[in-house]
């Protein structure tokens, strides 16, 4: 069975109404980049400004909460569709790389083989994005809340491609073609990285650190709580996203930090639909649609009953009711 695009079953819409969702616009991306950006200056402003104070500790979470979500973003500019002109699409997408530690190339690939084959496990195909293995592992998800599986996934692949050693991972999903590419930017990325300690250890303080490259570990939670709904305990190797990835109504403040990535069953579904159609699309197709989740709490909720649920019964999923009509195909 050869699986592509093409393979996962897709809802019923017009096409004039699919190709409206799916138009760029330059003007969107503006606003959405900007004012991410506009909100890591402002909390980092006021994490400066509680230095000292007894403020210190709280105004730097919110500021490293606000910078964690540049994960979300990166995701939205390594599709392409953030912004309809290309230059200004990259332009974001090297500095949101270069905060959320991720280099372009490969987290391209890596990502474009997570669409193509979502949530599947059967030989010989492999979502390389998967979160967890089943039965889940508890160490893993705490230490998730912190970026260690990431940081020693693509900050070691930085490390390694800028001294022209191709990891494991990068050989499975990106062609060779890439690879000098991949290993150019991953130097520049590198040296960046570098230049933060080597200011800190100058200045003889770890505030470069602090705000420049910490922030994506001690922030990272409720960016987590978000994204770790997307797929967690869902039934693997159907070619369906309504049964593999889940759909949560969240508040419009962590929708805009979030890139509205809640959507994800319709995002899988059509990844070429930009963030800010998403609401649209998702009211458009809502009666094809599994209900969705009313917040992180129920799906949360889920995903601890799953995980303790697999620990004694490793095969336990959740399958989700679905309205009627047609299905996607199971991978055999």
């Amino acid at each position: 069975m050869n699986i592509d695009m093409n393979s996962w079953h897709r809802v019923d819409i017009d096409r004039k109404a699919l190709k409206e969702l799916s138009t760029r616009t330059d003007a969107r991306g503006l606003v959405q980049v900007g004012g991410f950006l506009a909100l890591v200056v402002a909390t980092g402003v006021l994490a400066w400004f509680s230095l000292g104070t007894v403020w210190m500790i709280p105004a730097f979470l919110l500021y490293g909460t606000v910078f964690a979500f540049s994960e979300a973003a990166a995701h939205e500019l390594g599709h392409g569709t953030a912004f309809k002109t290309r230059w200004m699409n990259e332009a974001a997408y090297w500095i949101i790389c270069f905060m959320s530690w991720r280099e372009q190339v490969y987290s391209r690939w890596l990502h474009a083989k997570h669409h193509t084959f979502t949530h599947i496990t059967a030989a010989p195909y492999k979502d390389p994005e998967l979160a967890f293995k089943r039965p889940h592992s508890y160490i893993k998800l705490i230490t998730d809340f912190v970026r260690v599986s990431h940081g020693i996934q693509f900050l070691g692949a930085i490390f390694l491609h800028s001294f022209g050693v191709i990891t494991k991972g990068a050989k499975e999903v990106v062609p060779e073609a890439e690879y000098r590419k991949m290993c150019v930017h991953s130097r520049v990325l590198l040296a960046c990285y570098v230049a933060i300690f080597v200011w800190a250890i100058l200045a003889q303080s770890w505030l470069p650190v602090m705000f420049l490259f910490l922030p994506r570990a001690y922030g990272t939670w409720l960016h987590e709580l978000c994204a770790l709904t997307q797929h967690t305990g869902l039934k693997e190797n159907v070619l369906d996203h309504r049964v593999s990835s889940r759909t949560v109504k969240l508040n419009p403040v962590v929708r805009f930090l979030y890139w509205n990535m809640n959507y994800h069953i319709e995002h899988h579904m059509f990844p070429s639909v930009p963030f800010h159609a998403l609401p649209k699309f998702h009211a458009t197709v809502a009666e094809q649609m599994p209900t969705p989740y009313a917040g992180l709490w129920p799906a949360w909720r889920e995903i601890l009953t799953i995980f303790a649920k697999q620990r004694r019964d490793p095969e336990f999923v959740v399958v989700r009711d679905l309205p009627a009509g047609k299905r996607g195909n199971a991978v055999a």
